[in-house]
């Protein structure tokens, strides 16, 4: 699990060079191609709502889906890249948190 997150770091920071952003986007698409997803970002949603999943990995998974979404600066790109996670399932996943981590 500490992979997991160590790798969301890195393509986070990736994400802030200049370039990288569309370059993490287009690996994202590949993998998505490869693995035979309906839609970008699957996998990344699994694995983050996952029971298994450690604090430090959903950290990073924010982190990361931040940055992705916010590192933009046309604004329809940010809506639509917002538009992706919501559809994924992450709104309404951010919604129980609380239940998740008590007791």
């Amino acid at each position: 699990a500490r992979t997991k997150a160590l790798v969301l770091e890195l393509l986070a920071a990736v994400c802030l060079v200049r370039g990288g952003h569309e370059i993490i986007l287009a690996a994202f698409d590949n993998f998505k191609e490869v693995c035979k997803e309906k839609h970008r970002f699957e996998r990344l949603m699994d694995y983050f709502r996952n029971e298994d999943s450690s604090m430090d990995f959903m950290v990073a998974c924010m982190q990361f889906i931040n940055i992705v979404v916010h590192s933009v600066e046309d604004m329809n790109f940010r809506v639509h890249l917002q538009y992706e996670f919501t559809k994924l399932g992450l709104e309404e996943f951010l919604q129980v948190p609380a239940r998740r981590w008590q007791g």
